[in-house]
């Protein structure tokens, strides 16, 4: 599925992976973040080449990143990234079965995002959806001014909403 994609995924990666460590530093909670790291960027990879996050990534995110959050033994980080990982997660799937526009797959990957972004702080994820969503529409508008043809045609969510993660990471670390 992404081994036409491993250089750019490697690329993102190593560029993002840096941010992170150089943001929040070395400690016991990094593996965590790095590991959500190469999976947004496996997953942006995928969604802007196929239009989907497949189940074959997200699913195993959750009991990995679950495990890594769990090695520094912060139980009220542990219980906001919880918390967030399921109102993010129930929020999207509603999202996705009411309003049309975003997929299953995005409310997979928001769950994800609840997890690590949750456990930074609540005002960290706040700021890393409200800028996925304005990014994404503000994105559709240009894209529709420029190309007609474009009105109407879905745009992948996937890399506004694991993008804005990264960057709240990147904004929110210690």
């Amino acid at each position: 599925m992404l081994r036409q994609d491993r250089l750019p995924v490697a690329a993102a990666f190593a560029v993002a992976g840096s941010a992170v460590l150089w943001r929040l530093g070395p400690g016991a909670e990094s593996p965590a973040f790095l590991a959500f790291t190469l999976l947004a960027c496996g997953l942006v990879a995928c969604d802007l080449r196929l239009m989907r996050l497949p189940n074959s990534l997200t699913l195993p995110g959750y009991p990995v990143l679950a495990l890594l959050l769990a090695i520094p033994l912060d139980g009220t980080a542990y219980l906001r990234a919880s918390l967030a990982m399921t109102v993010m997660l129930i929020a999207h799937v509603l999202l996705a079965l009411t309003a049309g526009g975003l997929g299953l797959g995005d409310a997979k990957a928001a769950g994800l995002v609840g997890l690590v972004v949750g456990w930074l702080s609540w005002a960290a994820l706040l700021q890393a959806v409200v800028l996925a969503y304005v990014s994404a529409g503000l994105f559709a508008v240009a894209r529709a001014l420029v190309d007609q043809s474009a009105r109407g045609r879905p745009v992948a969510f996937g890399p506004f909403l694991l993008g804005s993660a990264m960057l709240a990471v990147v904004l929110a670390g210690s």
